[in-house]
């Protein structure tokens, strides 16, 4: 139930239609695992926050990095190359004591991730980066999670929601599944745009409350938005009914199989 002082909070998202003091409830009562604090994850876990998501874990074993900040507004210049788990989840507490943000000082990679991601209802993967993607997808189809990623190159981001309950009860494709179409949308040009990775954000944080309060858009969907063309396109995920067999039959590959580099365990 939410408190008096929650339901004051929240008065403004619970007058819109279709929201209400249910829905809000329901944010409460989320447990949302969200890997990597940076461009894309730190906008996404400071929204979640603000708008009631009750337990959020962020995972990122990286320090802040006064390049980054164009692209990190949560983090400030006194957070230099301190740990962007612990100092996310210290600000989200400022931003939101009402709910709980547990850092994960660790990279996530096959010997934890099955562990990491099994208190959580809502994985959704920040990192970027593909071997990561595949790892957390593998363990998300072994556990039966719903898995969101999403990246932003340059002008151009997507994001989808994999593995998740469809109306006919079966599940969306893997990211595994979908891979080649993902790639269609990556380019590794340089550099980083601040305004992008905040957009796209705030865009894939409006899906995960849609998709809590039980509205389709999410589920089996890849969105993708050319920000320097005002080009949105919505496209159906394949599913790979053996692939996914496959990886439910074998579990989780080695770190070198992903193209995983391991990095040594965080000391705080």
């Amino acid at each position: 139930m939410l408190s008096e002082k929650e339901l004051e909070r929240y008065k403004h998202p619970i007058a819109v239609p279709g929201m209400g003091a249910g829905l809000q409830e329901t944010l409460k009562n989320a447990r949302i695992l969200v890997i990597g604090a940076g461009g894309l994850g730190s906008p996404l876990i400071q929204y979640l926050s603000a708008a009631g998501v009750g337990v959020i874990g962020i995972a990122d074993y990286g320090v802040i990095l006064e390049e980054d900040l164009h692209r990190q507004p949560l983090f400030n210049m006194q957070d230099l190359r301190k740990h962007k788990a612990k100092m996310a989840a210290s600000r989200l507490f400022s931003l939101n004591p009402w709910n709980k943000h547990y850092p994960f000082l660790l990279q996530v990679r096959p010997d934890n991730a099955v562990q990491v991601i099994s208190g959580f209802d809502l994985v959704i993967d920040c990192s970027q980066h593909r071997a990561t993607h595949l790892v957390v997808s593998d363990a998300c189809l072994l556990q039966d999670k719903p898995f969101i990623t999403g990246e932003v190159h340059n002008w151009v981001a997507w994001w989808g929601g994999f593995n998740m309950l469809l109306d006919n009860g079966s599940r969306s494709g893997s990211y595994r599944c979908n891979e080649l179409q993902v790639d269609e949308f990556r380019n590794f040009d340089a550099g980083a745009m601040g305004a992008t990775h905040g957009a796209t954000a705030l865009l894939m944080v409006n899906e995960v409350i849609k998709y809590l309060a039980g509205v389709p858009g999410l589920a089996g969907k890849m969105h993708s938005f050319n920000y320097l063309h005002q080009q949105f396109e919505k496209t159906e995920l394949a599913l790979d009914a053996t692939g996914v067999a496959a990886v439910k039959e074998r579990g989780l590959l080695t770190a070198d199989e992903y193209g995983l580099e391991v990095v040594p365990d965080v000391e705080d």
